[in-house]
This record gives C-alpha cells, structure tokens and sequence, in this order.
C-alpha cells in the first residue's frame, strides 16, 4: 500500500507541474484567447490540487527515513565518510540539463564511517529521499510532455 501511495503522490505531482506549467503559458500567451478567470481556475482545480494530493500521499513517506545502523556492529553512531563516487554527471548534463544531474547526484545514498568499528556503508537521509521523489517527478513530467506532444501532431 506504500508503494502504491508513493506511485500515486509522483504521477498527480507529475501532472500537477504539467497543469501549473500549461496555465502559466497561457495565462502569459496573449493570443491564446482564454479568460483570465478560466485560466486561474486551470491553475487552481487542475495545477494546484493534485499538488495537494501529492503532498499528502508523500509527506509520510518521503519524511520517514529508517535510523541507519552499522550492517557490522549494529551501531547507529556514524559520521560522514567523504569519499566521492564517480557519477556520470557529463552525460546526464548533456541530456538533461544541469537542473536533473543535481537532482541526481543529491537523491544518491551518502557513505557514511561507523564510528565504533570503522565500517563504510551507505545510507539514505531525508534529502536524498525528497531529491529522490523531485526526480521521479520531473522525469515523469518530461516523459508525459514528450507523449502529448507526440499525440498533438
């Protein structure tokens, strides 16, 4: 049932950038011909309100990070390692810009030493968890705005 929640929180996100962004590029289009009033409807039934819903089904799992222990000792004191991974970030600026490799690179789980046995392990916060869930957000907006392209011509 999480699962399912957190599915549902990214889609209606998802679509609620989608429906904010379209209502902002009419509202500024000056041949588009529609009201001002419907077009702050738009934004408010159609932008604002699956934004809302998305904010309710993922506050509770996007918040809720599990206290890291060490898989060796099972302590849960730690400290952060420092160590870099290498990321693909070139290829990812070169297809998405640098808005989505940022995303990307802060939704990964960050190493961390455990203070009492010196072991590295990796673990999530709850930056990487709401970076994490942006992505998805983003990602699935692109992918629903490159499939109504597609079916408008």
């Amino acid at each position: 049932m999480k699962a399912l929640k957190h599915v549902g929180g990214i889609l209606l996100g998802a679509v609620g950038v989608l429906f904010i962004l379209g209502t902002l590029a009419a509202m500024f289009d000056r041949g588009s011909g529609t009201p001002l009033g419907m077009n702050l409807l738009l934004f408010a039934g159609l932008g604002l309100a699956p934004l809302a819903g998305a904010f309710l089904l993922l506050r509770p799992s996007v918040t809720a990070v599990r206290e890291a222990r060490c898989p060796q000792c099972g302590g849960n004191q730690h400290e952060m390692a420092g160590l870099l991974r290498s990321l693909q970030g070139s290829r990812l600026m070169s297809f998405f810009g640098g808005f989505l490799a940022s995303l990307w690179g802060a939704s990964r789980e960050r190493q961390v030493r455990c203070i009492q046995c010196d072991t590295l392990y990796f673990t999530e916060t709850k930056g990487s968890r709401v970076a994490g869930t942006l992505l998805w957000i983003f990602l699935l907006m692109l992918l629903l705005a490159e499939i109504l392209q597609q079916f408008a011509e």
